[in-house]
């Protein structure tokens, strides 16, 4: 599928002679950092490649090899307030809802972090495979953020107690520690990383479409069971957060060093 408008926060290439996809986070000098735009560019290009009989699996990765994606774009959200987090919240699981209900198979390859919302992004992919370089971490907390649909994300994966672990501590998993907990499912060298996903999605192209779109509108359901439950605690919580002024605070801080790291 030659793709039939032009993304700026994104690429999409052609559909290769194997039915696979490929969209590119492409942000790598914001570490591939997921903002209002690229959530409406994801959503169109995901929703088109599924309306394509040609793409049959879907593969997703970041651009360079630092990020698969830093998560929310910091730089937006400092400037939030408790009137926008309605909105905010349902833009993001407009974009996870997307993800679930699509009837083409997606495999996220993780090249580096996986932080925050991006990390939620991969989660909420049918397959998830990383490089041994790959970083995994839900740290909102040290941004006096609630991880209210990040635990959602997560919840079917690995359960209550390695939730807690990431979201109380905010502490980043290796690549190995994310297969031993069973959040991906193999981890290959780095420069093996997009030939493997994108053989990983060949073998899926090759499979029956009736049967994968009955199979994923079933794991779908089970996905989406408690989503309506988290969205409306998600956003309870994040409007008393931000109430507080403590996510901004922090937020500005964290930009400020980052700005001081570049300047140096």
């Amino acid at each position: 599928m030659a793709a039939d408008r032009t993304y700026s926060q994104i690429q999409v290439g052609d559909v290769d002679d194997s039915g696979v996809a490929r969209i590119v986070l492409n942000r790598p000098e914001r570490l591939n950092a997921i903002s209002a735009l690229m959530r409406e560019e994801l959503i169109d290009s995901l929703l088109k490649l599924d309306g394509d009989p040609a793409a049959r699996a879907i593969v997703l990765i970041g651009a360079g090899e630092r990020a698969f994606g830093a998560g929310q774009d910091l730089s937006e959200a400092r400037k939030f307030s408790e009137e926008v987090i309605d909105a905010w919240i349902d833009e993001w699981t407009a974009l996870y809802r997307t993800v679930i209900d699509l009837t083409t198979p997606t495999i996220a390859a993780v090249n580096g972090y996986a932080v925050g919302a991006a990390f939620q992004l991969a989660a909420v992919c049918d397959i998830r495979i990383a490089s041994e370089k790959a970083r995994f971490g839900m740290p909102e907390v040290d941004d006096a953020i609630p991880c209210i649909t990040g635990s959602w994300s997560l919840l079917q994966l690995i359960g209550r107690a390695r939730i807690a672990d990431l979201i109380l501590t905010g502490r980043m998993i290796d690549a190995n520690e994310a297969h031993s907990w069973g959040l991906v499912t193999r981890v290959v060298p780095a420069d093996e990383l997009e030939r493997e996903a994108t053989a990983l999605a060949a073998t899926l192209a090759a499979k029956s479409t009736t049967a994968l779109a009955l199979n994923k509108a079933f794991l779908g359901r089970l996905a989406l069971e408690r989503l309506d439950e988290f969205e409306t605690y998600a956003k309870d919580a994040h409007r008393a957060a931000f109430g507080s002024g403590e996510p901004q605070e922090a937020m500005a801080q964290f930009l400020a060093k980052q700005a001081d790291g570049r300047a140096k």
